[in-house]
Parts: C-alpha cells; sequence; structure tokens
C-alpha cells in the first residue's frame, strides 16, 4: 500500500508594500553616498590683500578645493563678475585681469566664487589691492610719428598737454586716462588725425585720471586748425569728465566725423564746432553737459545727422552760432530746440534754400534774426504741416521783443519762400516787426504770428504770394502794415484780433491793376492818398461787402485823376463803411471820383462818414458821373456831396440816397454844373 503524500508547507502571506520595501533596501542601500551638501572651500593667493598692482594686466590665482570636485571659479572685481576658471593646474584657478580701466591710485575690490559639481557655492574671503601710479602706457609731449595705442596696453594715461602732429589710431577697448587740466590737441602744427574706432561691445574710453573725477577735469579733445580733413573718426567711444577747454570735443578743422559716442559730465559743451570742423554728427548720447550739449555754426548744421538723444543737459538745445548760409541745406528735427544765438543770413551766389523741417524750433537770442536774400538770393522753406514750426525767443521768459525777427530781403527768392504753418513769437526787439518783407512777395498761410513789440507783418514796396489763414494777435503795433497798391494780396481766413492797433495799416500808394480790398475782422486804415487810375490798365478797385475802410487826417481815396480808373463798392448784403479814424466832421478828404473815373464805377449800399476836410464834400464827383444808390452820406464839416462838371441831378442824388447832419451854413449837395 503506497505511502501517504503530505501537503506542502504554506509559506506566510506578505504584502505587497512589505515585499517591494524589502527588495529597494537590499538593492539601493549597500554603497549610498547621500546628498552633497558641502561647498567649496576657495581662497585667493595673489594678489594679497593691500599690494600695489603695477604693469598693464595681473593674473588672479586661486586654490579651490571640495569633498568631490570644483566645476569652475567665478572672479570678482569691484563686485562685478569679469571672468571664470573652469580648466585649473590641479587645485589651482587663473584668471588675467587687464587693468586698461583703473586709475593709478584707486582701490578695487577681488573676490571669488567656486562652485562644485552638485552647485554648492563656497566665496573667498575679499582681497583689496591699489592700482600703483605707474600702472599703464605713458604719454606726453608731442607725437611726430603715426601710432597705434592697443587696448592691450591700456589705460593710455596723458601726463600732460599732448600734441598730435600724426596720425594716431587707437584700438577698440583702449582707455585713455587724462590728467587735471590738460588738453589733447590735434593737428596744431603737422598734418595730423585721431582713427578712434571702438566698436559696440568693446568702447573707447577717454575719461579722468582723477580717482573721483568731475566735470572739468581735464580740458577736452581739439582738433586744430591743420587736422587734416575726413582723417578723424569718433565711433564707438566715450568722451567724459572733461570741458575745462569749454567743450569735451571741439572741432575748429578736419571734417571730423563723430557716430555712436557717448559725451557726458561736461563743465561747459558736449561737441562745439567751427569752420570746416565737423563731417557729421549721429547716434550718439549726450548727457550732463553743463552748457549746450552740441554747438555749431549754421555752415555746419547739414552735418547733424539722426539718431542723437539728449538728456540732463542744463541747456536743452543744440546751440548756432549764426552766420550765413550760402549753399542748400535742411535743418532736421533733432528733438530739440535750435538755439540761434547770433543772426543768420540766407544768400549766396547759388541761390540756397534754407529748409526747415516740420516739428523744429527755432529759439534767438536778444539781438538775432533771421535774414534771407541780402545782396544775394536765397530761399526759405519752412512747411510745419505735420508739427507746426516755431520761430520763438530764447529767454528762459518768453514774451515781446526778445529777438528780432524775421525778415525776407529783395533778393528773396519768392518763389521757393515759403511760411506754412509756423508760429512766430516774441519778436520786435528794437520795434521792429516780427516779419519784415523787402520787395519780397513771399508766401505766409496757416501761421499765428503773436506777442510783438512791433507791428506782426510789415510790407516795404511788396505784398505778398499769398496770405491767408493767418493769425496775428498780442502785437503792440498794427498787424499788418502794407502799401495800398498790395492790399489786393491779402487773402481771406485770417484774424486780425487782439493788437494794440485795431486795424490794418494801408499807406498811400496808386492802384494801377484791378484790386480787391477783401473783408477782413478788422477795418483798414488809410494813413495817405490812395490813387486808382492807369492809362494802360483802367484798374477797377472792388471793395467787398462789409469791408470798413478808415481813413488819417489828410487821406482820401482818389479814382481816375490823372489816367482811368475804376471804383465799385457793392455793400451787399453787408454796408461798405468809408469813415474816419476819429468819429468827428473833416476827419478826413473824402472819396474823390475824377474826371477819368469811369461811369462804371458804383457806389451802393455804403456809408460816407465824418469827412469834408479841405471844403469839397465827403463825396466828390468832378467831370464823371457814377451810378450812386441806396448810399448814407453824413457827418460833414461842409457839404455831403460837391458835384461839378456832371450828369448827375442834386435832386436825384437826394432821392436814391440818404444825406443828413451836414454843416451849419452849407448845403446837402454843392453843385455847379
Amino acid at each position: 500500500m503506497p505511502a501517504a503524500v503530505r501537503p506542502p508547507r504554506e509559506l506566510p502571506r506578505l504584502s505587497l508594500f512589505t515585499l517591494f520595501s524589502s527588495l529597494f533596501t537590499l538593492l539601493l542601500l549597500p554603497g549610498c553616498p547621500g546628498e552633497d551638501l558641502t561647498p567649496p572651500n576657495v581662497t585667493i593667493t595673489a594678489p594679497a590683500d593691500g599690494d600695489s598692482i603695477a604693469g598693464t594686466s595681473t593674473t588672479i590665482r586661486v586654490r579651490a578645493t571640495d569633498n568631490t570636485s570644483v566645476a569652475r571659479v567665478e572672479f570678482y572685481v569691484d563686485s562685478v563678475r569679469v571672468g571664470i576658471d573652469t580648466a585649473p593646474a590641479g587645485q589651482v584657478f587663473e584668471y588675467v585681469w587687464a587693468l586698461g580701466g583703473a586709475r593709478p591710485g584707486s582701490a578695487h575690490t577681488l573676490r571669488c566664487s567656486a562652485v562644485d559639481d552638485a552647485g554648492n557655492r563656497g566665496s573667498s574671503p575679499v582681497v583689496t589691492v591699489y592700482i600703483s601710479s605707474t600702472v599703464g602706457t605713458h604719454h606726453s609731449g608731442t607725437i611726430t610719428a603715426n601710432a597705434t595705442w592697443t587696448a592691450a596696453e591700456s589705460p593710455h594715461v596723458i601726463d600732460s598737454d599732448l600734441y598730435v602732429d600724426a596720425f594716431l589710431t587707437l584700438q577698440p577697448g583702449a582707455t585713455v586716462l587724462v590728467a587735471d587740466g590738460v588738453t589733447i590737441a590735434v593737428g596744431t602744427h603737422s598734418s595730423a588725425g585721431i582713427a578712434a574706432r571702438g566698436r559696440a561691445d568693446s568702447t573707447i574710453v577717454f575719461t579722468a585720471l582723477d580717482i573721483t573725477p568731475g566735470p572739468g577735469a581735464w580740458d577736452g579733445i581739439e582738433f586744430r586748425a591743420r587736422a587734416a580733413p575726413e582723417s578723424s573718426i569718433l565711433r564707438h567711444c566715450v568722451v567724459e569728465y572733461a570741458g575745462g577747454g569749454g567743450a569735451l570735443v571741439h572741432c575748429a578743422a578736419g571734417r571730423v566725423g563723430i557716430d555712436s559716442c557717448e559725451f557726458r559730465a561736461s563743465s561747459g559743451r558736449g561737441v562745439a564746432a567751427s569752420g570746416t570742423g565737423l563731417g557729421s554728427l549721429s547716434h550718439n548720447a549726450f548727457s550732463g553737459c553743463a552748457g549746450y550739449p552740441v554747438s555749431v555754426p549754421v555752415g555746419l548744421v547739414s552735418a547733424l545727422g539722426t539718431g542723437n538723444t539728449f538728456s540732463d543737459n542744463s541747456r536743452g538745445a543744440v546751440e548756432l552760432t549764426g552766420g550765413t548760409v550760402d549753399t542748400a541745406a535742411t535743418w532736421l528735427d533733432l528733438g530739440v530746440p535750435y538755439c540761434i544765438t547770433a543772426t543768420v543770413t540766407v544768400a549766396g551766389a547759388s541761390n540756397p534754400l534754407l529748409t526747415i523741417a516740420h516739428g523744429c524750433s527755432l529759439l534767438f537770442g536778444d539781438s538775432a534774426k533771421l535774414r534771407v536774400g541780402v545782396g544775394q538770393p536765397g530761399g526759405l522753406r519752412a512747411d510745419g504741416n505735420i508739427d507746426s514750426v516755431v520761430f520763438a525767443p530764447l529767454a528762459a521768459v518768453p514774451g515781446p521783443g526778445q529777438w528780432r525777427g524775421i525778415e525776407f530781403w529783395e533778393k528773396t527768392d519768392a518763389f521757393r519762400t515759403m511760411l506754412n504753418y509756423c508760429r512766430v513769437e516774441g519778436a520786435g526787439a528794437g520795434n521792429s516787426a516780427a516779419i519784415t518783407c523787402y520787395s519780397a512777395p513771399v508766401l505766409i498761410v496757416n501761421s499765428r504770428i503773436a506777442d510783438n513789440a512791433g507791428d506782426g507783418v510789415n510790407c516795404q514796396g511788396t505784398g505778398f504770394a499769398g496770405f491767408e489763414n493767418n493769425t496775428i494777435t498780442g502785437c503792440a503795433g498794427y498787424p499788418l502794415h502794407i502799401a495800398a497798391e498790395y492790399v489786393s494780396t491779402i487773402g481771406n481766413g485770417n484774424t486780425f484780433a487782439g493788437n494794440g492797433e485795431g486795424a490794418i495799416q494801408v499807406t498811400e500808394g496808386t492802384i494801377t491793376r484791378d484790386a480787391q480790398y477783401r473783408r477782413q475782422d478788422v477795418p483798414y486804415l488809410i494813413t495817405g492818398t490812395v490813387e486808382v487810375g492807369s492809362q494802360q490798365n483802367q484798374p477797377m478797385l472792388v471793395i467787398e461787402s462789409g469791408v470798413e475802410i478808415r481813413f488819417a487826417p489828410g487821406s482820401a481815396l482818389s479814382v481816375g485823376l490823372a489816367e482811368p480808373g475804376r471804383l465799385q463798392a457793392i455793400g451787399v448784403p453787408d454796408s461798405i463803411t468809408f469813415t474816419g479814424a476819429t468819429a468827428a466832421p473833416g476827419a478826413w478828404r473824402g472819396l474823390e471820383l475824377n474826371s477819368y473815373a469811369s461811369s462804371q464805377s458804383r457806389l451802393e449800399q455804403c456809408r460816407l462818414l465824418y469827412g469834408g476836410e479841405g471844403s469839397h464834400g465827403i463825396l466828390r464827383i468832378d467831370s464823371c458821373a457814377p451810378v450812386l444808390k441806396g448810399n448814407e452820406i453824413a457827418f460833414s464839416s461842409n457839404y455831403c456831396v460837391y458835384m461839378q462838371n456832371t450828369d448827375l441831378e442834386p435832386d436825384t442824388v437826394r432821392y436814391y440816397n440818404s444825406l443828413h447832419d451836414w454843416a451849419t451854413g452849407f448845403e446837402d449837395i454843392f453843385y455847379e454844373p
């Protein structure tokens, strides 16, 4: 009988969690080192604390250790990271610190930071070092042979005035330290130039040697009379803490090209130029200048390019030192005003046109003015149709009479001259007009002339090519002074209110071509005798409805006296008024229609008041027969109407017109067939 089979023994049951936990322990625990939390140990071994450093560079050496390994060491000078070493020689890490920007005698702090593979960081104690007074490459005296200053030999220290009388090249990254009161002079005795071409990431720096410099510590860079044309360039340079000589950089010759530079902390101007000193100036930054950041004569304004910025300067403007624009030029909107400190003239054999870009502001000193076409032809185009062009005083508190004004002389190229959307303000020094036109019929439209110490516009022997939609206000004198024959060039849409004299002043003259006196918002004031007549043209003067003409004592309007002329004054729908400057009988002579006055002359719906000076009535009709209808003729110092040798009948004149208030002892009409 077979033996009985025993059932297998049952193993104890284990949870799944217990099983995996045990397996994890068996696999991972043997040999596990744990997390690395230990930072490296780092010490600067050279230079030592308190060391004096000479030469053009020094090596910073560091010993760095760690419980595993050091991945890199970072080097800091004055809290700024300047380098990294990831390839040590054993436990020694190094960095070569170039001393190009370090001033002799200055103190600097060194610190290093070591990082291990786990990212732990340890820092060294701070070491303070001092730059020796002999550091760098020293220069003084005169450079007579072409030379190159490298960045590796920086800092280049200029201990006394340096005369560059050859061609000097500065490499990108070079630093030039200049002692107090020292000038860098280029081209004093021989043809010379400086080529300082830095890069955006490696600028060339001209700065003060002083450890704690201030504006004006050194005098500046001067390009003198023998600076070779276009042989000097400053590009990606920094020039700072100069100006003791008047500017950071002064260009008297050389047509220096300046771009992408920084000019800052000047005790005077930033860049100043004269003669042919400046070739181009663009994409530069000017800040902290006690004077004007840029100062040039008008002949060099065309060298001022785009991209320049101006901030925190005592004079927030570009100075123009006056002069003559004798070639065509455009003045761009630089983002700051032009300050004109002396008179600017636009004239030359080439008939130059000066174009003022929209948005420009021109601020004038108290004795300065803008003259066009003096002695030689020239033109001015100021078109502010997008953003107004402003002509105003330089004074801190603007007001009337703080500059002379704009003058268009007899050789002005009127065809190309225009003021459109301009503002002319605060002029009239010496009681001049804001704008004076001497035989130059220019175009002035959509502009504002305000706050002048004299007249607004004064025309001498000329009218306008166009004068519309202008405002003249706040002027101490007349808004407009013009001769009688040019009144017709005054167009529509003008405003003349708010001036010291509330009228357009019209001086005597003869109208020899068809003309029209348009209605304005102030009267015309005629200060002499105005005649209408010409054998050749037989001109007609048309007085627009609503016009008021006032006459000063002794003045008159005379038609057809010596040559044929016509007058048409039809006051429909608004009466036309002829009256005296004062409301008193005999305040002016009167309206005179003479033997050559055409029968086409008409007076309808007009008012003729306060005339009669000279005993010939307010209206004198001599040997002609005009149409008179619906007129008021009144307040005469003698007759209302004086008629002789005419086909007009007195009763007909009385019937169709209103005559009243003539002087005692006189008739309303004097009539002599």
